[in-house]
């Protein structure tokens, strides 16, 4: 907290210093992007200065960074069974090409494919 608005700020080492709400919402239209079309898997919004990942259930469950957000959905029961769709897209969007290291879309799904790899490892 930095103590001028009274809220707590969780730096995001995936969007850098500065999140701003562009930022998030790259990141959220970035994300459901990606899943676009896999059924079941949780939808990504954002809310101020945080994400809700909203279920098929009505479940809705809040997240402060894109980590935070990428842990919430390849979690998902429902992502497993699209695992491997993901992480095809994934790949394929690593190689594309791009405006560089401050591209947050870019980074977004460098971070995806990070924890995409240590939890879905048997699928790589």
């Amino acid at each position: 907290m930095c103590g001028v608005c009274g809220r707590t700020v969780v730096p995001d080492e995936v969007l850098g210093q500065v999140g701003t709400l562009r930022k998030r919402l790259i990141a959220a239209q970035t994300i459901n992007a990606l899943c676009h079309g896999l059924s079941g898997i949780p939808g990504v919004q954002v809310a101020g200065d945080i994400w809700q990942i909203r279920g098929l259930t009505g479940n809705v469950t809040q997240c402060s960074t894109v980590n935070d957000v990428w842990d919430a959905v390849l979690r998902a029961p429902s992502t497993s069974l699209h695992r491997e769709q993901l992480l095809h897209r994934m790949h394929a969007l690593l190689h594309a090409p791009t405006a560089g290291d401050t591209d947050p879309a870019q980074n977004v799904i460098n971070a995806g494919w990070h924890q995409a790899r240590n939890l879905f490892a048997d699928a790589i």
